[in-house]
């Protein structure tokens, strides 16, 4: 058998068993195992089989393994075309470290002493149809990247990888921006949270390395990145709203793996064809660097002041959205000269919407105010009333629901508190009108018997641009024909044979 038969298969083995065992996991929540610990912690006996089946990747446990089948499919897929033994097994060494980082330190596979009799399902915010989509898929587009390292270390062009991680990545960061808008608004469309800037960062370096193919060394950064992020946001090392930032074990295992794969693409280092960059691509390669720098600094300033000073700190929001949206703008009418060219039009229209969309997004206006009965205030530019509280059924049969009926600009908006006794905690339901030149949202904070409420009020322009660029970019990328005509300068071929390293 040859060298890179016996990789590729060996890669094929360790997937599957993989698979297996996620499938074992799955079977545990359909059928309500609820003596197995995660299951009973992320599933509820009575939940639709939709939220059953979010449960395998609702907590740090489930989402590893699923995150280590997914790269072990894509690195397979890549597999086929490698020629290096040594790239395919690297991304085995890869699965097999994720997986057992999953199986030894979080295992979901535990047992209770007794079983539960309901379960407490997911965490109450969990608790839509997007949970059912958006991991899975931000996994593939991440995984993605790791097939674009594959084909830059075994000397192949990783143009398609790449637009696969734009893509996807693209894609799972607009159904998860939309799902946290609608139902909370997080800080806008995007809470700047480090599970949220890592996928960012790898989808700005992916960009950058789609621009610049000549430095295929660019395109191992995506995958570095992912790493970089899992060991963030799993290991409690930065601020997060997410549920994967308690594994301290978990976060150095991970930043061993991260350490291990950096010294391979070392070794393996990929073959540079032109130190020559293309001027056409100056621009998005440039403006996206600085935003991966911008990002980047912003998400990992908390750690470095933990470590240096010794005390907890966060960057806020407004930092990243003030600068990124500057960085928006400035490059808007670069963007807008390219769209005139007919390469990768329809991608380039979408990230000029996009962009025009989180430009305005940063000139939004929000403001909290406390209201009595029938008291107009103004607001955030807005006028506001409220028009009395009520308890209602919320959106299980088990919970109820505060509701406030605020009049804003003459329109009745009933945002909400649900209590959710089993996890011991409140969610704010937001209410939201929608018109093409800007959102109105309006959150409840608190409430009482008499009618008084505070609630948060919000303005934010254009959103439509947002989510309409990422749908634009994501098409574009997807069908633009990524073939330029070849150069005059010389190309080194990779220094090795099919069955070398």
């Amino acid at each position: 058998m040859q060298p890179i038969t016996a990789a590729r298969n060996a890669l094929w083995a360790v997937t599957i068993v993989v698979w297996l065992a996620l499938a074992r996991l799955g079977v545990a929540f359909f059928t309500n195992e609820l003596d197995w610990r995660y299951v009973a912690g992320q599933s509820r006996r009575d939940a639709a089989w939709y939220y059953r089946l979010a449960g395998v990747w609702g907590g740090s446990e489930g989402s590893l393994l699923l995150f280590a089948g997914v790269v072990g499919i894509v690195a397979s897929v890549a597999a086929w075309r490698v020629r290096r033994p040594a790239v395919v097994w690297l991304a085995t060494t890869t699965v097999v470290a994720l997986t057992a980082i999953d199986l030894w330190l979080v295992s979901p596979f535990g047992t209770l002493d007794a079983p539960a009799l309901r379960g407490f399902g997911l965490t109450p915010i969990l608790e839509h149809p997007a949970m059912a989509v958006h991991p899975p898929l931000l996994y593939i587009g991440l995984a993605c990247a790791l097939g674009a390292a594959m084909f830059a270390l075994d000397g192949r062009a990783p143009t398609t990888w790449l637009r696969a991680v734009i893509a996807i990545v693209a894609l799972a960061m607009a159904i998860g921006g939309l799902w946290s808008y609608v139902e909370q608004g997080w800080g806008g469309y995007w809470a700047w949270d480090p599970v949220e800037n890592t996928s960012l960062m790898v989808w700005l370096a992916a960009i950058v390395a789609l621009h610049v193919p000549e430095r295929r060394s660019f395109t191992l950064a995506p995958w570095m990145l992912v790493l970089v992020g899992a060991t963030l946001v799993r290991s409690g090392a930065t601020p997060s709203i997410h549920g994967f930032s308690e594994q301290a074990s978990v976060g150095w295992a991970m930043l061993g793996l991260t350490l291990a794969s950096a010294l391979a693409f070392a070794w393996l280092r990929p073959r540079v064809t032109s130190d020559a960059l293309d001027p056409a691509s100056r621009v998005p390669a440039i403006a996206g660097a600085v935003v991966l720098v911008v990002v980047a600094l912003g998400t990992l300033a908390p750690v470095a002041i933990d470590v240096v000073a010794s005390r907890p700190a966060a960057v806020r929001g407004e930092f990243f959205a003030r600068t990124v949206g500057l960085v928006a703008l400035v490059c808007v009418p670069f963007l807008a000269m390219r769209t005139r060219r007919p390469h990768a039009r329809l991608a380039h229209v979408g990230m000029l919407v996009l962009l025009i969309g989180i430009g305005a997004t940063t000139f939004d206006q929000q403001q909290q105010v406390t209201l009595g009965p029938d008291l107009m205030v103004r607001a955030a530019g807005l006028d506001v009333v409220a028009r009395g509280v009520s308890v209602e059924p919320g959106p299980r049969p088990d919970v109820q629901a505060v509701v406030a009926d605020v009049e804003v600009n003459g329109r009745l908006m009933r945002p909400a508190l649900v209590a959710y006794p089993e996890r011991g905690g409140v969610l704010a339901e937001t209410a939201m009108v929608t018109r093409p030149w800007r959102d109105i949202q309006v959150t409840l904070v608190d409430a009482s018997d008499s009618g008084a409420m505070t609630v948060v009020v919000r303005q934010r322009p254009l959103m439509w641009m947002v989510w309409f660029g990422v749908l634009l970019t994501t098409a574009g990328v997807l069908t633009v024909n990524w073939r330029r005509p070849r150069r005059t300068s010389p190309i080194v071929e990779p220094a090795f044979s099919p069955t070398t390293r």
